[in-house]
């Protein structure tokens, strides 16, 4: 569900064969993923701990995650009209129309361009919804390198930021800057969440910075910790 005066749209005009991809990829690709994730053993480690319950304590999270894992989210919080960022490009529309298959919703904004109402949009959404989520290395990497953006958000609203990591015990990656996995059918997929983060006390830069290095620690910490419960070593590259 939109909600008002919320930046949901991209002012891109796009070619007609884009406009014709945003027709026929977002239901396509959402239909593909949901099939081959509920054909996949599903195990979920610390959500109650972490999310539920900071959730019920503090009544709205962040969750912080790599852009390599936007769908595995999207499926785990199916349904719950919670919030995420994507930029206003090509891809950016693609992502957002993808999501919304999800019962989910995408404020618009980019680091580049319309950053500023991007933060203002998901300030506004974070009064109506419980939850925002954040590609720390959205929307063009380098992967797996925080960008300061949740924590400003953090700072400005005063939310702590969860983490949260994903394992695939087999899977396809595709040849794109994320390498984004595509698990196979009947693969295991962990997902784990890590403490909540506090907030900086304000948007000094000095403490943006110091808790955008702490996100991207704990991110990157807590999945090393799921390699070792899973037995399963992640190859990077």
């Amino acid at each position: 569900m939109r909600l008002p005066d919320i930046p949901y749209d991209s002012p891109y005009i796009f070619s007609r064969k884009q406009k014709v991809a945003l027709t026929l990829l977002p239901p396509i690709v959402s239909y593909t993923l949901k099939g081959l994730f509920a054909l996949c053993d599903w195990t979920v480690f610390d959500k109650e701990e972490y999310v539920d319950k900071t959730m019920a304590s503090e009544r709205r999270i962040l969750i912080a995650f790599w852009h390599e894992h936007m769908a595995l989210g999207a499926y785990l919080f199916k349904r719950t009209n919670y919030h995420t960022l994507t930029s206003y490009s090509y891809d950016g529309e693609l992502a957002a129309r993808i999501v919304r298959y999800f019962g989910l919703e995408a404020v618009r904004g980019s680091s580049s361009k319309g950053g500023s109402d991007a933060l203002k949009g998901l300030q506004k959404a974070l009064e109506h919804v419980k939850c925002v989520g954040w590609t720390l290395d959205g929307p063009k990497g380098p992967r797996r390198i925080a960008k300061p953006g949740i924590a400003v958000l953090s700072a400005r609203t005063q939310t702590p930021i969860i983490p949260m990591g994903a394992i695939i015990s087999n899977c396809w990656k595709l040849n794109s800057w994320d390498r984004f996995p595509v698990p196979k059918p009947f693969a295991k997929i962990y997902m784990g969440f890590g403490p909540p983060i506090p907030p900086p006390p304000s948007d000094d830069r000095h403490q943006i910075e110091n808790t955008r290095k702490e996100v991207e620690e704990a991110l990157n910490e807590l999945l090393h910790r799921m390699e070792k419960i899973t037995g399963i070593k992640e190859i990077i590259n």
